[in-house]
């Protein structure tokens, strides 16, 4: 059930007032005559409609996946992305469809009961199903090639093998698993299949206590060994509860067709009136589990209204604007680890003159929800801008300020692999969490009553960005910010210095800063082209994913498998085996390690070691631990604890694990010296025998980029 509206404010009351809040205009002194003409062609209302209409009725198929879900390479994706170029080509805008390649899972409507009643229920996504085709090759899981599963039903916990010791064989069943709440996509299908299970049926999911009914969707990137099957909290616990006074007979027919598929990201732009060659883009992914009202809706129409207010204001900007709706979001990368975030990884690969002149590019996913707080994520160059604009729109004490990106949201491929000046506004309350990819994420104008303020905060941005003469880069920053973070790793390992790096950093920050102090209009286009180019250079090989999916320099993780052997190796000589596996669990190998069957493991490991998407280019996620550590997991696995053995297997991890904390210093140090290098070449003074020369040369190479771009 939804939760209920507030008892003090009736619902039309309710609606008239967020009418009436989003539609007063708000005047700041800070604000100029044109950003004030700008930020008056905002609609709130109207874009409240786009949320609504878009949710509810853009998409009427009905799929295994979910009602309203809009999903990679689907028919219904590429009909969303035919009227969103319709509905911005009808604004004036040019408008593209670029197409890319993506792994598609298509699901027919799913069939689950037990004992003879139906169970709501759908399959997640990249995983297996009861018949279909993969690559046009058919395949069917059921007795004697049928399209159903029939077989008995049992609970096996947490899915892991001391579960399967408990409950003994399950071969040719179908297994009741709760839900892992934190390392997904859950090797437990792995562990089911390894064991005999038919299907898994996943319940439970993270906050799911208060909303029982709610299906959770989300990716299980590849995991398609078995069908994969969710169902509510509600739905699990009266199964439990039957299987507790007699058998549970399941019947289960999911069709699933798995081929290669074509996404869309669909792009439009308002031409530069000056540097038509350097971009502000805010980009929306549109794909979706169910309806998506706040994941990803309300940011489809959030830009949709901000392409608007640009096209109704007459004004030009300096620099050309690109309106991007990313497909494929969600999943479809073929990549066994993290399939999400292909949509932007492709406009990233295909537009690198985009990245390596962005002014700013501003990530819109969760756009406008109630919620009293919110952050304004960013990578570190944009900070002090930030706080300018907050000031002048009078929400800097509403709206925080952070220096860090995720790698679960859009912006990571344009802030970290494409190293531009890149914001996303975080505005998730707690309450959102157990609605989170399911079918309650619905409209409800009383969940969006700060749709006003974001679109004010978003537009402003990206106009000061489009329209200043000198770009307010702080490359000295990203330095300081790099420094700092390292300073963490840096006492986890001892016995590497960072020494170089620290002082690499210095250097670039001095040439930074004297780059960034040049204050001659006339070199402005110049200095703004040097900065964009030299952190669209460098940024990429600074950072990392972490085990949470969290912005980190590139040495964080692995410097903290160093301190978490230590801890482990520490507990285990002084006889304590449960702190030694609490520390190892610190890890996400450690956590994988301890719960799954060494042959589950090894799989799982090689799998992990696969790439194929917005991680490979860089190196972002740290690689998986040598072989010699299921050897290590093994020992303390067993009642009785080896120690010399165990030790000994963690010193040498512990220095395996030290080796590559050295060789990403290295790799960090050669490209901040790179960089460094670069800014170093820029003349204090402009040469007025060779600048001219150079200048001419560098825009006609960027025009011709610029132009490339399909219409």
């Amino acid at each position: 059930m939804p939760p209920h509206r507030p008892n003090h404010v009736p619902g039309l009351l309710l609606i008239l007032a967020i009418t009436l809040a989003v539609v007063a205009p708000v005047v700041h002194a800070g604000l100029s005559t044109q950003e004030e003409r700008l930020l008056a062609q905002l609609n709130a209302p109207r874009a409240l409609a786009d949320l609504e209409r878009l949710s509810k009725r853009s998409v009427t198929s009905q799929t295994g996946l979910g009602a309203g879900t809009i999903v990679s390479g689907s028919a219904e994706e590429n009909a969303a992305a035919r009227r969103l170029a319709e509905t911005l080509r009808a604004m004036g805008l040019e408008v593209t469809l670029e197409d890319f390649p993506v792994r598609a899972y298509r699901y027919g409507p799913l069939t689950l009961e037990a004992n003879g009643s139906a169970i709501a229920a759908i399959s997640l996504h990249a995983t297996g199903g009861t018949w279909g085709t993969r690559d046009a090759v058919p395949f069917a899981r059921g007795d004697g090639g049928s399209h159903q599963l029939r077989a008995s039903l049992v609970d096996a916990g947490d899915g892991y093998e001391s579960d399967y010791a408990r409950i003994g064989n399950v071969r040719g069943r179908i297994v009741l698993v709760r839900r892992e709440l934190r390392d997904w996509p859950p090797a437990q299908i792995t562990e089911a299949a390894h064991h005999g299970a038919l299907a898994v049926l996943f319940f439970d999911h993270p906050s799911s206590d208060q909303q029982p009914d709610a299906l959770r969707q989300d990716s299980l990137w590849g995991h398609d060994q078995l069908p994969g099957i969710a169902i509510s909290r509600r739905s699990g616990n009266a199964l439990k509860a039957q299987l507790a006074t007699g058998p549970v007979e399941i019947l289960l027919e999911s069709r699933a067709q798995v081929a290669d598929g074509t996404s869309r990201n669909v792009v439009a732009r308002i031409r530069g009136s000056e540097r038509a060659d350097e971009y502000v883009l805010v980009s929306a992914h549109y794909d979706r589990w169910f309806e998506g009202a706040a994941d990803n809706t309300s940011g489809v129409a959030a830009v949709l209204e901000i392409a608007r207010a640009f096209t109704r204001s007459g004004l030009k900007p300096r620099r050309t604007i690109l309106f991007v709706l990313a497909g494929s979001e969600e999943a479809g990368l073929e990549d066994p680890e993290r399939d999400w975030l292909a949509g932007s990884n492709a406009f990233v690969m295909r537009h690198p003159e985009v990245l390596r002149s962005a002014a700013l590019v501003f990530n819109v996913d969760l756009l406008g929800r109630t919620s009293p707080t919110a952050s304004l994520t960013s990578t570190p160059d944009l900070m002090a801008q930030q706080a300018t604009t907050l000031k002048d729109l009078g929400l800097d004490r509403q709206i925080t300020r952070k220096a860090s990106i995720g790698s679960s949201i859009d912006a990571w491929n344009y802030g970290v692999v494409g190293g531009a000046a890149t914001s996303h506004l975080n505005r998730i309350p707690d309450s959102y969490f157990p609605i989170y990819h399911t079918q309650v994420d619905t409209y409800r104008p009383e969940l969006f009553q700060n749709m006003a303020m974001d679109l004010r905060l978003l537009t402003l941005s990206l106009w000061r960005a489009a329209s200043a003469r000198r770009l307010p880069i702080a490359l000295t920053a990203v330095s300081d910010y790099i420094d700092g973070q390292l300073g963490k790793d840096a006492v986890k390992v001892p016995d590497v210095s960072f020494v170089g790096l620290h002082d690499a950093l210095a250097g670039f920050r001095a040439a930074a800063a004297a780059v960034e102090a040049v204050d001659d209009p006339a070199r402005a286009d110049e200095v703004n082209r040097l900065l964009m180019a030299t952190r669209h250079g460098l940024v990429p090989w600074l950072y990392a994913s972490d085990d949470d999916f969290e912005q980190a320099t590139r040495t964080a993780l692995l410097a903290t498998r160093v301190a978490v052997l230590e801890r482990t190796s520490a507990a285990a000589g002084a006889g304590d085996a449960a702190t030694a596996v609490a520390a190892l669990q610190e890890l996400y190998e450690g956590r994988q390690c301890l719960r799954l069957a060494p042959a589950v493991y090894e799989f799982e490991r090689s799998f992990w070691a696969g790439e194929g998407g917005w991680a490979s280019r860089f190196q972002h996620r740290a690689p998986p631990p040598p072989p010699a550590f299921e050897a290590a997991c093994a020992l303390l696995a067993k009642p009785s604890l080896d120690t010399p053995a165990f030790i000994a297997a963690l010193a040498v991890l512990r220095t395996h694990a030290a080796q590559q904390v050295a060789e990403a210093v290295a790799l960090m140090t050669a490209h901040v010296h790179s960089a460094t290098a670069g800014l170093v070449e820029f003349r204090s003074e402009p040469d007025a025998h060779t600048m001219p020369g150079v200048a001419r040369a560098e825009r006609s190479t960027a025009t011709a980029a610029t132009n490339a771009l399909p219409r």
